[in-house]
């Protein structure tokens, strides 16, 4: 495995938390009764999913991975126009709750868990496979000494604090062990 890979990887299963719980929460109309912990969410969202790991992928990632794999050259500007799209539609949920428009806020963060949903899937399924297959280890160095100067200004225990406010944020708005009441 490159580290470089999976350290995308795991950034994506926050994302995926992240993002389940929204759904969850919009899907069982308990938005309005927790405004504020959906508020903080979907900052989180923007500061977690785009200020920090799109802008990792589009500085440090992605070049390296159109330099070395030209086929994905399209993928990769179709990826940077979904970040994008992504921040647009955090826009316009952050937007609604602060208008109190409650419907519109089910629309849009509907939009952002399918998008991003859709997004990550794209990622892992089309262009990380091949990445984690054949890149060479020097390049993997090179994208991993990226990332850490990038992750310098979050602070160290940056990935830390996003995953324990990810489990924090689950439980204060589906109770506390939501998600292992699966299927075993």
């Amino acid at each position: 495995m490159r580290i470089s890979v999976t350290l995308l990887q795991y950034e994506h299963g926050i994302i995926r938390q992240t993002v389940d719980v929204l759904a969850e929460v919009i899907k069982s109309g308990k938005a309005k009764d927790k405004e504020a912990e959906v508020k903080e969410l979907l900052s989180f969202l923007v500061d977690y999913l785009d200020e920090f790991h799109h802008a990792k992928e589009e500085e440090c990632f992605y070049p390296h991975v159109v330099e070395l794999f030209p086929q994905f050259k399209d993928e990769v500007d179709a990826i940077y126009e979904e970040h994008e799209v992504a921040r647009r539609m955090l826009d316009d949920a952050l937007s609604a709750i602060e208008e109190e428009d409650w419907d519109s806020l089910g629309r849009h963060g509907m939009n952002v868990v399918r998008h991003m949903t859709a997004h990550v899937e794209k990622e892992e399924d089309d262009i990380f496979p091949t990445v984690d297959d054949n890149l060479p280890l020097d390049k993997d160095e090179e994208i991993n000494e990226c990332y850490q100067a990038f992750n310098l200004p979050f602070g160290e225990d940056y990935y830390q604090k996003a995953e324990m406010f990810a489990n924090d944020i689950q439980d204060r708005l589906l109770g506390k062990g939501f998600f292992d009441k699966g299927i075993f």
